[in-house]
C-alpha cells in the first residue's frame, strides 16, 4: 500500500517543517517512547534490557524524523520487519507508534499544518505496521515449521521404539 500525501503538504514543505519542530524536542520524544516501551515490556517475546529499549526509542525517533524528510515507506516497512524479528511485542509497537502520533499532535504545527502532520504520521505508522505484521507472519511460519519438524522427529523415534 502506497501512502500519498496531499498536494498541500508537498507544496509548502510542511513535513520538513514538522521534522524541524520535532527535532528540537527529540530528547523528550525519545523519553516518551522509552516510557511507552517500558510500560509494555512484558508483551515482548524476548526479554529486552532497559538499555536496549533506550536504543530502540532513539533509533525510532531518528527514523521517524528521517521519514518526515524523505517519505521513504520501504525503509519504514523494513524497520517494522526488523522490530518483529527482534521480538518486539504488539502492545509495544502500538504504544510506540501512538507516542509518535502524539508527538506530532503536541508539536503545535499550526492549524493548516496539523492535518498534514497527522496524515504524514499516519503514513509512517501504516508502513511500519505493514512491515511489522509481515515480519510477525514470517516468524510464526518459521516457528510452526520448527514445531512440525520436532513433532515429526518425535513420531519417528516413537515408531522405532
Amino acid at each position: 500500500m502506497r501512502c500519498e500525501l496531499s498536494p498541500l503538504s508537498k507544496q509548502e514543505g510542511i513535513p520538513n517543517q514538522l521534522a524541524g519542530q520535532l527535532a528540537a524536542r527529540k530528547t523528550a520524544i525519545v523519553s516518551e517512547l522509552r516510557q511507552a516501551l517500558r510500560a509494555t515490556g512484558l508483551s515482548n517475546r524476548l526479554l529486552t534490557s532497559p538499555g536496549h529499549l533506550e536504543e530502540i526509542a532513539r533509533e525510532e525517533v531518528e527514523a521517524f524524523l528521517s521519514f518526515l524528510e524523505t517519505g521513504d515507506e520501504e525503509e519504514t516497512r523494513q524497520r517494522g520487519v526488523r522490530r518483529a524479528s527482534e521480538g518486539l511485542g504488539e502492545r509495544s509497537v502500538l504504544a510506540m507508534t501512538e507516542a509518535l502520533r502524539r508527538a506530532c499532535w503536541t508539536s503545535n504545527p499550526g492549524k493548516e499544518a496539523l492535518g498534514v502532520a497527522l496524515e504524514t504520521s499516519g503514513c509512517y505508522v501504516n508502513a511500519f505496521l505493514e512491515g511489522y505484521m509481515s515480519g510477525r507472519q514470517e516468524e510464526i511460519l518459521r516457528e510452526q515449521e520448527r514445531t512440525r519438524s520436532a513433532f515429526q522427529r518425535a513420531l519417528q523415534r516413537q515408531a522405532r521404539s
